[in-house]
């Protein structure tokens, strides 16, 4: 196989970066990579050019800067938390990537109830309202949300 490069000398040198929705694979000579900067004089282990395209991409991220807070990519990597409202549009990229990876799909849409959690909701909401209508003194309404929270199992009603 040649070069993808020079297309003259043989390629021994293998370089694949896998990127979101993508892969870029090339397949170099020495002398080709020593141009690009994924080899220098001395032989670099797998380790080391690993370490230097991440130096490379978090260079990227540094540069990356929110506008209305001055927060980079790389500190929103490391604390997890947005700096301002601001942020979720100069990040967006890296944040519609991390949603894929999370939910598989383009659009957070948040946790579902479970069904405990509903029935919760819905007795604290009529023993709001169950309190408003004895201090209105309206005593056939509030029996009526007693019967309804008997329904859900609460028996103990004030």
């Amino acid at each position: 196989m040649l070069c993808d490069e020079c297309k003259k000398n043989p390629a021994t040198i293998f370089f694949k970066e896998v990127l979101p929705g993508k892969t870029v694979e090339l397949h170099l000579c020495e002398s080709c990579a020593h141009k690009r900067g994924l080899m220098t004089a001395k032989k670099m282990s797998p380790i080391e050019i690993l370490q230097k395209l991440l130096k490379e991409k978090s260079a990227h991220d540094e540069q990356t800067i929110c506008p209305g807070c001055y927060m980079t990519l790389a500190e929103f990597k490391r604390v997890g938390r947005f700096g301002c409202s601001k942020c979720v549009r100069s990040f967006e990229s890296y944040i519609k990537n991390l949603l894929k990876q999370i939910h598989q799909s383009d659009k957070h849409i948040g946790r579902t109830l479970s069904p405990g959690e509903k029935k919760g909701i819905e007795v604290f909401k009529l023993r709001e309202e169950l309190k408003k209508a004895l201090e209105n003194e309206a005593y056939e309404e509030a029996a009526k949300i007693r019967d309804k929270l008997r329904k859900f199992g609460i028996d103990n009603v004030e």
